[in-house]
Order: C-alpha cells, then structure tokens, then sequence
C-alpha cells in the first residue's frame, strides 16, 4: 500500500504531511487517537492540520472512526468499507484497546440500511480478547 498512491486514486492532493500519516497508520496494527498522531508528529503538523487529514481520511473511507462506549475516538485503516462503499462492524479489547475488523454485515442488512439513507453508522463490539483473557 503506497500512501502517494491511495492519494492519488481517491483525489486528495499529495503532500508530505497526509503521506506521512496515512503511512503511519499503514504500519500501525492498532487504532489511534488524535493525541497519539499529535505526539508521533508533534514537531511536525499541527494539531489543527491533523485534525483536518483525520477528518477528511475519514470521509473518504480512508480511515474508519470509531467511538467507544467511553466516547473516546480512535481511527483505524479502513480496509473494507473503502472497498464495498459500506458500513464495516468492528470490535475493541477494553483490555488491551486493540481493535479488529468483524466480518461484513448480511446483504439483507446492508440492503435496508441504504433504503434508510443513513449518513453516518458507528458499530463497535466491545469485550475482552481472548488473549486478555488467557493472560488474567
């Protein structure tokens, strides 16, 4: 995954900083906060700039936010949603905050949520992974 090139196909105009996170989150097996990106590239963007690529990756399905019961917001690479223009279901340890994707929604169920127009879904499971768990 080349983050000039992902740029590229989805219009953004390439410039360092939005290669420079889109990377990061490339090579990053976790989800991020916007306080993890601003002390990664904290002598480097802004945090008015970071918010702005966070937002716009976002949009676009770059990234897929996620909102925890806690309401605390990650971003994570969104590796579906992109893909099928869906909504992509996710799951966080509260453990370990590690967070993965949940296999696709049924069709039926994709299907009568696009009859519902809606413009934003956020679905996250929440619970302890079995990793966490064996570890306790």
């Amino acid at each position: 995954m080349n983050p000039r090139n992902i740029l590229k196909e989805n219009n953004f105009r390439v410039t360092s900083h939005r290669c420079d996170v889109l990377n990061y989150f490339i090579n990053s097996k976790n989800a991020l906060s916007h306080a993890d990106l601003e002390n990664v590239f904290k002598n480097k963007i802004d945090r008015v700039s970071l918010y702005r690529i966070l937002h716009s990756f976002s949009e676009k399905h770059l990234l897929c936010k996620i909102i925890d019961s806690k309401g605390n917001i990650t971003y994570i690479i969104d590796q579906q949603s992109s893909k099928n223009n869906t909504y992509q279901p996710h799951y966080k340890c509260k453990s370990c905050n590690d967070v993965v994707e949940l296999p696709a929604l049924p069709k039926e169920y994709l299907e009568k949520l696009e009859k519902l127009n809606i413009e934003e879904l956020n679905f996250l499971a929440e619970g302890t992974c079995e990793t966490c768990t064996n570890n306790k």
